[in-house]
Order: C-alpha cells, then structure tokens, then sequence
C-alpha cells in the first residue's frame, strides 16, 4: 500500500511539474510596437454622424417587395453632406443602383491597391418587439454614453467609421501611397448578391486584385475573456459558412375534433427538437485554438495553466464554452431553427408544415457533412 501510495504521489508531482513548466514556457506572443500619436477626434460630432445614419431604416428584407429604396436614396444624400472632402476628392459609383465605391487614387501606380469594406443595410426588427427594446431601433439615441440603434454595431459603424477616417487624412492634405478602394454593399445581411458580388464583378472585369482586403470583423472587447485584464482585439481571419435547409411535413388535413396522434406541426417539432439535442461536434480547433495561444500566455496564472495544458484540460475548457451561446459558437457549427409555418385555422388539421434551420458552418465542415 505504501509502494502504491508512493508512486501515486511521485506521479501527482511529476503531473504539477509538467504543467508548471508548459505554463512558464508559454510566452507572450504579442508584437511590440511603438506608441503613435493619438487623434484630435470631435467625438460629439462623430457620434452625432452615427447615430443621424443609425436613423435610415435600410433594412434588407428576405422579401424584396418590403426594399424600401427611399430609406438607401436618403442615406446616400446624408453621406455625401456629411464627407464633402471625400466626395469632393474620392471618385464614387454607384453599383446596382445602393451600392458605394469609392475610389482614393495613390501616388503610386505600380502597388496594389488596398480594399476597405463594410455594408449600409440593417436586419429587420421582429414586429411587435419595438416596445422591448432598451431604445427604439431606428431613433438614433444617444444615452448614457452609447449611441443606441440598429447598426450600431452591424455596420454602420464602419462605414462611418472608414468615411470619418479619410474626411480627416484628407483635411490634412494626406494622399495614399498606393490606391484605396472603400466598398458599401446594400445587401449584405441576405447574402450581398446585388451589392458585393456586383462590386466583386465591377472591380475582376477591371483587373483590379488587391495586395489585402478588410471586411468587417469583430471588436476590441474589455472583459470578454476571463483572466485578461487587457483589451483584446479580436480580428476575424477566418469566416463561417452559411447554410440554411428547409424541412417540410405533409399529411393529410382533416378536422381538429379527430386528430392523429400527431399532426404534421408536432411532427415538424419533434424532427427540430432532435436537432437542437443532437448539435454538430465542436472543439478548440483550426482559428479558434490559434486565438487561445494568442491570448493564453496573457490570462493570470491559473486559467493562463489550463491554456497552456490543453492536452489535459481540453475537455473542461470545451464543456465551459459550450455553456455560452457566444463561445459555443466559436467552436462548432450551430444549428438554429429560425422559421416555423403550417395552419391556417385553429380547428383545422394542417396538412403542410414548413421549418427552415440555419446552419453557420465552422471551417472544417462542409455543407455535406451538415447534411
């Protein structure tokens, strides 16, 4: 018993010392770089530009006949009023009638141009949800230092953001080395087929490759990784994919006051209840595990152990993420049912019933493998 004892503990301390050493060996990877100079910004007036944009209902709806063109026409208007150096100096187009591309020549003809992106449109607010809101979605507040409003976040932010930038380099007489391209799709939230792939199509037909491209990402976040006293940066590298499949019940209609032990409604239900019990595998893999060894060697000591350690620890960390919808996501493709219909009558068996689940398909899989 002693021996066994004995051995039990030798193995516990040469477990502590495995994990003490991995985690001194796990260095920052952070790149030291110089302080610059920060910007004289009017933060009233930047936050006031915002929140006026914030105001145009340029909602991208999955039923085209809902477009309302008027809103897109009146953000265009207010753009050009508020960046009169961009629009006096950049070249712009407009592609398939709401799409931006601005075109800021550079100095130098024979370096590739960079491309910065973002989109106009917004996604709808749910009807009958208006009165749950903190602040009305389209109203443009400002309060308790937070500018409040669909696109806010998702995207007008960068387009205000990119357009601020160059009306101020250009106040102070800067010109770009090479050329920049800005681009502001007006469909992006249903897939940008008229506004990006229109701008794609525009700029191939043309030669143009660019030597990078920045799209919209993600966000300097206070407090969004445990153990980090930091901000942490997050910049995307890597996209999901999207996949929507649509699942259909058809039985025989009939008469509520006799049904079958389930209509085609339950049997819809039932199929979506399997789904969301039965997710996609997830992991700490591929961009995600690149992160945590980014912003690992920064945690304190202890979570910066487990970090450090994933070939133990991997299983506790991966059960804790998948207890948060934000981080279940970053390590899994997700299943969401986002539509359900069937009935017309509450006394009347359905004979059709319709659900469509969305799928944000992690790198890795494949629309097959969903499948």
């Amino acid at each position: 018993m002693k021996k066994i004892l004995l051995l039990l503990v030798l193995c516990l301390v040469a477990l502590t010392a495995v994990l003490v050493v991995n985690t001194f060996r796990f260095k920052s990877k952070q790149v030291q770089v110089e302080s610059i100079t920060a910007l004289a910004v009017d933060q009233e007036a930047v936050a006031g530009r915002l929140a006026q944009a914030l105001r145009f209902q340029t909602v991208s709806y999955q039923d085209t006949n809902q477009f309302r063109s008027e809103e897109f026409t009146g953000l265009h208007k207010f753009l050009e009023q508020s960046f009169p150096r961009v629009h006096s100096t950049l070249n712009k187009e407009v592609v398939s009638d709401y799409s931006l591309l601005y075109t800021w020549k550079g100095q130098e003809d024979g370096s590739k141009p960079i491309l910065l992106m973002s989109h106009l449109d917004v996604v709808p607010v749910e009807p009958g949800t208006e009165n749950s809101w903190t602040q009305p979605p389209f109203e443009g507040r400002l309060k308790d230092g937070f500018i409040w409003g669909r696109g806010a976040l998702d995207d007008k932010v960068g387009v205000l953001g990119i357009l601020e930038a160059v009306e101020s380099l250009l106040a102070q007489g800067f010109q770009p080395k090479r050329t920049i391209y800005l681009a502001f799709g007006h469909d992006e939230e249903i897939g940008g087929r008229n506004g990006a792939v229109k701008i794609a199509a525009l700029l191939q037909g043309r030669g143009v490759t660019f030597d990078y491209i920045l799209d919209e990402g993600s966000a300097i976040a206070s407090g969004i990784l445990p153990g980090v006293a930091s901000p942490v940066a997050l910049i995307g590298i890597a996209e999901k994919g999207i996949l929507s499949v649509e699942l259909t019940v058809e039985t025989e209609g009939g008469h509520s006051s006799a049904p079958p032990p389930q209509t085609a409604i339950g049997i819809l239900s039932k199929a979506i209840s399997r789904l969301e019990e039965n997710q996609m595998p997830g992991s700490i893999k591929g961009v995600v595990g690149q992160m945590f060894q980014s912003v690992g060697p920064e945690m304190t000591f202890g979570k910066k152990l487990v970090f450090a350690n994933l070939w133990l620890f991997r299983p506790l960390v991966e059960r804790q993420m998948a207890a948060q919808s934000s981080t279940n996501a970053a390590m899994r493709t997700t299943t969401a049912a986002t539509i359900i219909e069937g009935g017309v009558k509450e006394n009347v068996l359905p004979s059709k019933a319709r659900s469509v689940v969305n799928f944000r398909i992690l790198p890795g899989d494949t629309v097959k493998s969903v499948l």
